[in-house]
């Protein structure tokens, strides 16, 4: 008798707490995605494309459809006004700039306008910061991660984005997964940290299939480029880390990615100025 009791007061509580939920999602507003970036030495580079809904029909083996073309992309550095031109009109997609060269201590203003809206944002090439040293060590067989001591300097505030490359290997320097990094427990510190091998961007599928995905490899030539940004910029890639780390997790805390643009309400992305250090290693075979 006890048993059946018990039986049916657990049945009871089970079906007692379900409750069927009904969400009503937001009216999906279509938004321009900008990443712009611009370092010391280099001209302005810009990706433009607009965004896709996530409950969609919208094609992923055809990216293409979704690049912007014939957008005007301006970057000022309040002296000088430098016109992005397309790489390849017929695709859209990517702008660069052949006039304004980034210099250390500038502030930078980029301008797009897509569709009669404009967008602006604007972002300063700091002091960089280098590393002290690079040194690799191993994980499985020949294979590992890189490692790298840092002073950081005192003076809280600052931030850090790392990006690694491998010669003759790699066309890109390349950014690990949440690569991004402020001062807030290591100002003025010196300390040892590692970051595994990021995808290049023209490789994603590749990076994916590779059994040696993450890691670099004994004999490999290795040139780490350790940037100093700016704490909106920083938050950028810090809020885009959070929420590409919680995607399709119903128990992770919400994370809001939020952008350097002025018209956030219409634009989303970045315009990121790059003050780089770089420091190479060649990592014995044996």
């Amino acid at each position: 008798m006890k048993k059946y009791f018990l039986i049916v007061v657990i049945t009871f509580i089970f079906f007692s707490c379900r409750k069927d939920v009904k969400l009503k999602l937001p009216e999906y507003k279509q938004k321009v995605v900008v990443e712009g970036s611009i370092e010391t030495g280099g001209a302005a580079f810009v990706f433009l494309s607009y965004s896709v809904p996530y409950f969609g029909t919208f094609d992923f083996t055809q990216p293409e459809k979704a690049f912007i073309k014939g957008a005007l992309v301006t970057v000022s550095d309040g002296t000088m006004i430098d016109t992005l031109k397309e790489f390849d009109p017929t695709q859209g997609y990517f702008y660069y700039g052949s006039k304004i060269i980034g210099q250390q201590g500038k502030t930078y203003h980029l301008s797009v306008t897509v569709d009669g809206k404009n967008y602006t944002a604007s972002s300063t090439i700091h002091t960089p910061a280098p590393l002290d040293s690079l040194y690799f060590k191993g994980e499985e067989d020949s294979l590992g991660f890189m490692w790298q001591r840092f002073s950081e300097p005192a003076g809280s505030g600052d931030c850090y984005r790392w990006f690694a490359k491998r010669l003759y290997k790699d066309n890109f320097y390349a950014a690990p997964f949440s690569s991004a990094f402020d001062d807030k427990f290591i100002d003025g510190k010196s300390f040892d940290f590692a970051y595994d091998r990021g995808p290049q961007p023209d490789k994603i599928q590749e990076y994916r299939d590779d059994p040696e995905q993450g890691y670099f490899k004994r004999g490999d030539t290795v040139i780490v480029k350790l940037c100093k940004i700016g704490k909106a910029e920083y938050t950028f890639w810090n809020t885009y880390y959070l929420n590409k780390a919680s995607n399709s997790n119903p128990f992770s805390a919400p994370s809001n990615v939020k952008g350097t643009f002025d018209q956030e309400r219409d634009v989303f992305g970045a315009f990121v100025a790059y003050a780089p250090s770089f420091d190479t290693i060649i990592i014995p075979k044996k």
